[in-house]
């Protein structure tokens, strides 16, 4: 179930200028400081493939890593961070509006919300967006959604922020994995449905 091998390509801040390899591809996406960074070196396995910022709002750009040789991971710039300038949002906006539109590669989203908040605004622009998306496409992308720092929270809130998700979404209840980079819950089912974006 394992990725072997991952490498990082290139970060990229125009959507025209992204590899055209054909490979598959599973964007990663969420609010700044939700904890994408640690998420994507959890499920490659790797320990600083992916840098971690203590800024939030850092990542810019699209980041691509290729993994095995034929799939991309991308790093879509994180959303929601109040101190950047309203010029700087439209221009991610922009940038991944571009990138969701048009990339032909993609497969699916892996949606990191943090579980000791919830799902806020700016989750749900992205997830009516998306509704958007692929309401225009013949094959919809599919989703997970990560509930991330899930250790912060006791197990009873854990359980509930899990139901409480699905339950706004409307979604399968296996489309809401409850994540911890401290403990690795999670990450074996979020490898495996990543894959099968991947193979579907």
């Amino acid at each position: 179930m394992l990725f072997k091998e991952a490498e990082y390509v290139g970060s990229f801040y125009n959507a025209a200028e992204i590899p055209r390899t054909g490979f598959a591809e599973v964007a990663f996406a969420g609010r700044s400081n939700v904890g994408k960074s640690t998420l994507i070196n959890k499920v490659l396995n790797r320990k600083k493939l992916v840098q971690v910022s203590k800024t939030p709002g850092k990542t810019k750009a699209l980041n691509y890593f290729v993994v095995d040789r034929k799939y991309y991971f991308v790093d879509l710039p994180g959303y929601g961070f109040a101190r950047i300038s309203k010029q700087e949002k439209l221009n991610w906006g922009a940038l991944i509006e571009a990138y969701l539109r048009n990339s032909v590669g993609l497969k699916g989203i892996v949606h990191i919300i943090d579980s000791r908040r919830g799902l806020m605004e700016t989750d749900w622009l992205l997830i009516n967006f998306m509704n958007d998306i692929n309401g225009d496409r013949d094959t919809p992308l599919k989703t997970i959604w990560v509930l991330s720092k899930i250790d912060k929270l006791a197990a009873k809130a854990g359980t509930d922020i899990k139901l409480e998700t699905v339950r706004l979404l409307k979604c399968a209840a296996s489309q809401v994995i409850g994540f911890s980079a401290v403990s690795g819950e999670g990450v074996f089912e979020i490898r495996k449905m990543i894959r099968e974006m991947f193979v579907k």
